[in-house]
């Protein structure tokens, strides 16, 4: 993760969503996109596809919510790649099955040099993703500004 992710913009959006007590979707788009980029582009870097899908996110949101906040700061490879991954599931809304999802993770990550996994080399290694993510936030400058309450 990019430093500059743990002062201010950051803080502020982690504040807000346990103001929301949680729930994402209550947050303004700008937090919003701010926590779900983050979030996803670190779990990847860490431990890949298989980490990001094998994990349950509070209220299960449809992954689409992550590929569209990859666009809206302009990451479009790194979206294009998700989706590509998320469209290898043979199952409608994998966000929503963790035992199915599970199974057939381990059928796509089993192939290290098969197209999910170099997907998931290629959203790892796009440094893009921070530089425009810090881009969308210098943009949205006044939905990170902490408001007294």
């Amino acid at each position: 993760m990019n430093e500059w992710l743990l002062g201010a913009p950051y803080d502020h959006a982690v504040a807000c969503l346990a103001r929301a007590g949680g729930d994402l979707e209550a947050l303004p788009v700008e937090v919003q996109t701010l926590l779900v980029v983050e979030s996803a582009q670190t779990m990847i870097e860490t431990g890949g596809l298989a980490y990001f899908y094998e994990t349950d996110f509070p209220n299960n949101p449809p992954y689409a919510l992550y590929v569209d906040a990859y666009r809206r700061i302009g990451a479009e490879a790194a979206a294009a790649d998700l989706e590509a991954s998320l469209n290898m599931f043979p199952f409608a809304e994998p966000h929503l099955f963790e035992p199915l999802r599970q199974l057939w993770l381990e059928k796509l990550a089993a192939d290290p040099e098969g197209a999910f996994n170099r997907l998931g080399t290629r959203i790892a290694g796009d440094e893009t993703v921070w530089v425009k993510l810090q881009e969308y936030v210098e943009r949205n400058a006044d939905a990170f500004r902490a408001v007294s309450r």
